[in-house]
């Protein structure tokens, strides 16, 4: 009997080491991302990740984005927010999987307009 426990105790603690592994549903979707920044009100973003469609602004966030010509899988995106602040946005991509896109932060603003460092600013993206 206690090795029937032991091995069911074993496979339980296997299922929830596996479950927590999941990285979420497959296929087609969006990843949430976030710039955060003392009151960033614009900022440019460098994003390279196979499988990116495109990008979508979050609240009153607006979006204009292009590939790189010459760069396979780069694009540049620029996000604007009158209210300043973080800036929402989404990186629809062909599978939710993939690998984590990398940003890099080209410039950033102030919702005053005036230029801030890009340093301070940090752009987070979640499944």
């Amino acid at each position: 009997m206690s090795g029937t426990r032991t091995a069911l105790g074993l496979a339980l603690a296997c299922a929830v080491v596996l479950g927590a592994c999941d990285s979420g549903p497959s296929g087609p979707g969006t990843l949430e991302a976030r710039v955060q920044g003392e009151a960033v009100g614009a900022v440019v973003l460098e994003v390279e990740g196979r499988g990116i469609r495109g990008f979508v602004g979050r609240g009153s966030a607006q979006v204009y984005s292009a590939a790189v010509p010459g760069r396979t899988d780069v694009h540049r995106v620029i996000l604007v927010d009158p209210l300043g602040g973080e800036i929402a946005f989404a990186v629809e991509v062909d599978d939710r999987r993939m690998e984590g896109p990398v940003v890099t932060v080209v410039e950033a603003a102030g919702a005053d307009d005036e230029r801030i460092s890009a340093g301070s600013v940090t752009v987070r993206v979640e499944r």
